[in-house]
């Protein structure tokens, strides 16, 4: 089960993007997710059909891309603030997006800003 535990030990652990795209188990995405995703590779953008055009997640340039996992029953794609975990059995796809900490700079701002 992927809980917010996992979720934060994948970004600690993938916090950098490989040296070669040759790292990346780019097989993986065709051989375990469902076909209704119908993923395709185009130059050096991984292209998820089941995402609407509109999706920002539809075209990604793999040079974004820290990792390519597998899981019981999804695959997930690893960038800097996001997962996209994609379905092995359906056409479900979910997104999680990391919740960007704070820099000083903005918390000692915000305490000014409280004390006005």
């Amino acid at each position: 089960m992927i809980d917010n535990k996992v979720i934060e030990n994948i970004y600690k652990k993938y916090s950098r993007r490989p040296t070669s795209l040759d790292e990346l188990n780019i097989p993986l995405l065709f051989e375990a997710a469902h076909d209704d995703h119908a993923i395709e590779i185009k130059g050096h953008d991984l292209i998820i059909n089941s995402l609407d055009n509109w999706s920002p997640f539809h075209t990604i340039d793999l040079n974004r891309v820290h990792a390519i996992l597998d899981f019981d029953k999804v695959v997930a794609v690893v960038l800097h603030s996001s997962i996209i975990f994609i379905s092995k059995t359906s056409s479900k796809v979910q997104i999680h997006l990391r919740e960007l900490k704070q820099s000083i700079f903005d918390r000692v701002r915000g305490m000014m800003c409280a004390c006005l």
